[in-house]
């Protein structure tokens, strides 16, 4: 066989390696890329007591993330109790006890435990404390009353002060004293109304008839008083 004659059976074989089928080529080119989430970690699953915004006195909240989707978990501590997490592996455990939790989740032989963790010591609340009473404002039912009878007089009044908590103050006037409590919040809370009574004018020319009611503080540090004058008709 001459060297021509060679390189052309030669050819057919060079052809036939060169031009592969699709599938073929396909099976034989390297990945261009693998997506990432295939060869991210899952996510550490997590177990967090926290403190629930704008809850006074303060309440807890136990947070379980990064489980396995519609897997139930039991948590053991100071309440326990068994939950199904959502499909996005969390679950949310609202007003617990405060304390030590542990959660479990996972058959015999595929068991997982997690220890939750406890939020920073929580500041105790600032008490409670006024510093300011006013009397904001008195009232009859109408404009003009008949000053031949007694009136109710309603008094309107605000608490200033720090702090939070429950405080005691005092109304008095026209011979009536009422010490009701309320649930303060700084900078200032409304005062429950009082009422007091006018006495009756004996007659027409006499002047009209004034009531007097004073807010004190159940410290008795600060006081106010108003005194209202009836308009008769």
């Amino acid at each position: 066989m001459n060297r021509h004659a060679r390189y052309a059976l030669l050819t057919p074989l060079l052809a036939c390696s060169v031009a592969l089928p699709p599938t073929m080529a396909a099976q034989a080119a390297p990945v261009a890329h693998v997506p990432a989430t295939l060869g991210a970690a899952p996510q550490a699953a997590t177990c967090k007591l926290e403190v629930a915004e704008g809850t006074d006195p303060v309440e807890f909240d136990l947070s379980l993330a990064g489980f396995k989707p519609g897997s139930q978990v039991r948590v053991t501590g100071p309440e326990n109790f068994t939950r199904t997490v959502n499909q996005q592996g969390s679950v949310t455990e609202q007003d617990v006890k405060k304390g030590t939790y542990t959660v479990k989740t996972g058959g015999k032989n595929h068991s997982q435990t997690v220890n939750c963790t406890k939020p920073a010591r929580v500041p105790a609340s600032a008490k409670a404390r006024i510093t300011d009473v006013d009397i904001t404002g008195a009232s009859t039912a109408t404009p003009k009353v008949d000053c031949s009878q007694p009136q109710n007089v309603k008094f309107e009044g605000k608490l200033t002060g720090t702090g939070s908590g429950d405080v005691t103050y005092i109304w008095s006037g026209q011979g009536k004293r009422s010490a009701p409590s309320v649930k303060f919040t700084a900078p200032s809370t409304a005062a429950a109304p009082f009422t007091a009574k006018s006495t009756a004018r004996a007659a027409a020319t006499n002047p009209a008839p004034r009531v007097t009611a004073t807010l004190t503080d159940s410290t008795g540090n600060v006081q106010d008083q108003l005194t209202f004058t009836l308009t008769c008709q």
